[in-house]
């Protein structure tokens, strides 16, 4: 069965060409700018910030499955995803017509429920689909779209649900509906918002808050709310539905004004992400700029969820679309900590999820590794992989590949020993020494020799001071205390 990327019509990660600027066109007067679709109109031109982020959804989709379908056991997926911002499902793309998210979507769920169905014939992958959109004529073009590709009995089934109101309206009975499928609450939320304030950090933190296993990707305008920031007639009403006041934002025109270009999209994504975090109640996120490099355009692709292997999960995507995806900080752990009395100008360089990056990241975590373990050996923790990296994830761009490669070094220096389970011949779960495996369990317990060489690393002073970096903890939002329901894995 031939992939999404390689049809020639479709688009895939890193395909040449992405990084045209984006292109949307002004609707008739009473409609936001943006794309628009309709019978009388020609298609709407896919931009570059547009493409990107259609593969990074479907990609992910893809690793989603996998990630929960992993047990051979398994014989059942019960997962819903909703498209909040769905427009009309296709674009026009160099003259050829391409799928945009809704599509994309469904197809990569038809792949991978055929990959599951090979593996195991009577594997259910149950996936509902809600495509939300204010604009009517958007969801009629959308449905014609569905029907042609033989989508109607899944609208006749309500397994697919098309619905013409404003995203924040329909809140409430889609959560409802996730409720009412199972106690795992499994669901993807693709909140494509235009600018930055058509989706309210209350309403994020409603899902986080009443799911037990949702996850949103929410992209955020930068620019968008500069332009705010710099208009001094502009209401409180936008600012409102990311819980700022007048005097929070006054604060991020300081930083502007103190540190140019891009030391201030530094200095905003180490204060801003950390208050939208704060005020989703998201447990792990991953707030990195999707910038094509011919493009003069910044947003957030920003990924909040429950569990440390979603996290994993979508940075690891971030990592396959290379150029596609930046941020502006260190290469280890505490990369996007920030600290208003340091410049952060100096030293700093772009990190662009590439070849370069992956190389300064090793270096920089072998440098880190040796004191985090020291220290949490000294005051008597197990230390797993888990814990190494589920207390950090929030602020590297590292993913636990490129960990289980530095403690594979350290490991093979003889510097540390990796001990996983396995079950013997009667069935009993016992130790194994892991001397030549690459990669690991996140419950694989790492542990000092018992006696470290002579010119070991943990008795050599180190630069790196665990946590130094790390910025104190921004107070939770107002009015945002939610009752959380119990969490469960992610796998």
């Amino acid at each position: 069965m031939a992939r999404k990327k390689d049809d020639p019509d479709q688009l895939g990660l890193a395909l040449p060409g992405l990084y045209e600027l984006a292109k949307p066109r002004s609707g008739n007067g009473t409609e936001k700018l943006g794309y628009h679709w309709g019978d009388a109109q020609p298609l709407p031109k896919l931009g570059s910030h547009s493409a990107a982020k259609h593969d990074i959804y479907s990609t992910y989709v893809d690793r989603f499955v996998k990630t929960l379908t992993g047990r051979h056991v398994q014989s059942q997926l019960k997962l819903t995803i909703v498209d909040g911002f769905s427009g009309g499902g296709v674009y026009d793309w160099g003259g050829k017509v391409v799928d945009g998210s809704p599509l994309r979507l469904l197809t990569s769920i038809d792949e991978a429920r055929a990959v599951l169905q090979a593996r195991r014939s009577d594997f259910n992958l149950d996936v509902d689909f809600v495509f939300i959109d204010e604009n009517r004529n958007h969801i009629a073009f959308l449905r014609e779209q569905l029907l042609k590709r033989g989508y109607s009995s899944l609208i006749q089934s309500g397994k697919l649900r098309l619905i013409s109101q404003p995203f924040e309206d329909v809140i409430p009975e889609v959560i409802a509906a996730i409720k009412k499928k199972g106690r795992a609450h499994h669901s993807i939320f693709l909140l494509d918002q235009y600018g930055w304030s058509d989706v309210k950090l209350a309403t994020v933190r409603r899902i986080m808050g009443e799911l037990s296993n949702p996850e949103v990707i929410l992209t955020f305008m930068v620019d968008a709310l500069i332009n705010l920031l710099h208009d001094k007639t502009s209401s409180l009403s936008a600012l409102a539905a990311i819980d700022y006041s007048r005097e929070d934002v006054r604060e991020l025109l300081d930083m502007k004004d103190a540190y140019g270009s891009k030391g201030w999209k530094r200095a905003i994504q180490n204060t801003v992400y950390r208050h939208i975090q704060r005020c989703t109640g998201a447990d792990f996120y991953t707030p990195f700029f999707v910038h094509p490099p011919e493009s003069h355009r910044d947003y957030w692709l920003i990924h909040l969820s429950k569990h440390h292997q979603a996290r994993e999960e979508m940075g690891k995507v971030f990592w396959a679309t290379n150029n596609t995806m930046e941020h502006f900080g260190g290469a280890g752990f505490d990369a996007l900590g920030f600290d208003p009395n340091v410049d952060v100008r100096q030293g700093m360089m772009d990190y662009l999820f590439d070849d370069d990056a992956a190389v300064r990241s090793k270096r920089q975590l072998l440098e880190q590794l040796p004191p985090l373990l020291h220290s949490a050996w000294n005051a008597g923790s197990i230390v797993t992989k888990r814990s190494l990296y589920a207390a950090r994830a929030n602020d590297t761009p590292i993913v636990g590949t490129l960990m289980d490669s530095q403690l594979t070094e350290l490991r093979d220096a003889g510097e540390i020993v990796i001990i996983g389970k396995k079950l013997d011949k009667a069935g009993n779960v016992v130790e194994m020494v892991r001397e030549r495996a690459e990669s690991y369990s996140w419950d694989d317990v790492i542990r000092l020799p018992r006696e470290p060489t002579l010119f070991s690393v943990f008795r050599q002073p180190s630069r790196y001071v665990p946590g130094e970096h790390q910025i104190a903890p921004i107070p939770i939002c107002s009015n945002s205390t939610v009752e959380r329901t119990s969490d469960s894995d992610h796998s």
